[in-house]
């Protein structure tokens, strides 16, 4: 028996930034949309930097709910 794999696409800057747009406004009230925002921010963290995790965080008044913005 034969496993195939298939090869996950990674999500551009741009991808990221459009789910976490969709999902700010459900955070606290759809369940686990703060944990994909999270993972979202993750993914621009280790792949963009911590600037484009700050302009997510400002773009999407993230820090109202609960993240801060890393140094």
């Amino acid at each position: 028996m034969s496993v195939t794999h298939r090869a996950r696409k990674e999500k551009t800057l741009d991808e990221l930034r459009e789910e976490i747009e969709d999902l700010a406004p459900t955070i606290d009230v759809k369940p686990y949309s703060h944990n994909i925002v999270g993972l979202c921010l993750l993914q621009i963290s280790q792949r963009y930097g911590p600037d484009e995790v700050n302009r997510a965080i400002v773009d999407f008044d993230l820090k109202a709910k609960g993240w801060t913005q890393p140094q």
